[in-house]
């Protein structure tokens, strides 16, 4: 963990802490989060090349395919049955957040733990391009009663917020190429700059309600801690390989999901419990980012990322 990560770290809890106490400005903010979410996602796609992506399809299709069951079926089902039969309120929230897409940040996390970046670089790109069939045919499947939403609305929010980044960045990457390494370097201040308004966005409009329910706010964060703690090992024992590289990448790829892009889809379909999770989850998210480069740095320097 470097100076730059932890900065992050004091950034992402202070912009989500303040986005509570001035509700006001935070609500604002919030109409924006959608558009927020689009910049974040294309200054990670301009890092990626089409010959990236086709070198790890290529050593990790095996892999793909069992890690993209898992992220986007096996897991939202498992999760939705079992909160279901403990708390129901929180069924929903966490079918949405246990769906979620592997971040587009999970490579770069691999690469700190020294895993296998090709392994989460699929996954992010895969998940991702399926999540916005995946996600609304799960919860139409699971639980339909429970969401007064237009199901096909929310598939086309999810294509809006992932492709039109995606094409806009092959376009630039196509036509203006030698603006790539100026954006590239200046990604990571950007970055920080959108993190923090979404965060200060995700809960403003709802603090009357977590005030009028503050039990839920604690039940949110116990939730989201679990739902990490089980994805760790799950993702860690999945993979047949039994070396640390490869291991780290699919436990890896099963827990730095992208949360923030479901905080912008709670929003957007006014699911308060939602995006209370997916703004909690950010709690054990970072805490295994700082776990597995602790572990990582004490293993061997033979095992370095692929």
């Amino acid at each position: 963990m470097g100076k730059k990560d932890y900065i992050l770290i004091a950034v992402l809890y202070g912009s989500l802490l303040a986005g509570v106490v001035f509700p006001e400005a935070s609500s604002t903010v919030s109409e924006s989060i959608k558009y927020l979410m689009m910049t974040m996602l294309f200054l990670a796609f301009i890092k990626i090349s089409p010959a990236d992506v086709g070198r790890a399809l290529m050593s990790n299709w095996v892999g793909m395919i069992w890690g993209t069951l898992l992220r986007l079926i096996i897991t939202p089902a498992v999760a939705y049955w079992v909160t279901l039969a403990v708390y129901p309120p929180l069924a929903l929230p966490i079918l949405l957040l246990a769906g979620a897409s592997t971040g587009v940040s999970s490579p770069f996390f691999t690469s700190i733990s020294r895993g296998n970046i090709s392994y989460c670089l699929v996954m992010a790109i895969a998940t991702s391009l399926l999540l916005p069939l995946s996600l609304p045919v799960m919860v139409k499947v699971l639980s339909d009663t429970t969401l007064n939403f237009d199901l096909t609305a929310m598939a086309m929010f999810l294509a809006m917020i992932i492709f039109v980044p995606l094409g806009a960045a092959f376009v630039l990457r196509g036509l203006v190429p030698g603006l790539l390494k100026p954006m590239n370097r200046m990604s990571y201040p950007i970055s920080l700059v959108v993190i923090t308004g979404i965060n200060f966005g995700a809960l403003g409009r709802y603090v009357p309600y977590l005030k009028a329910n503050p039990e839920q706010i604690l039940y949110c964060a116990i939730c989201s801690i679990v739902f990490a703690l089980a994805m760790a090992p799950l993702g860690w024992y999945s993979t047949r390989s039994r070396n640390w590289a490869d291991q780290i990448a699919a436990s890896g790829s099963q827990i730095w999901i992208n949360n923030i892009l479901i905080i912008a889809l709670a929003v957007h379909i006014d699911q308060p419990l939602a995006a209370t999770l997916g703004a909690f989850y950010m709690i054990p998210y970072y805490g295994f980012v700082v776990f597995f480069s602790v572990m990582a740095n004490r293993r061997k320097p033979a095992l370095v990322a692929k």
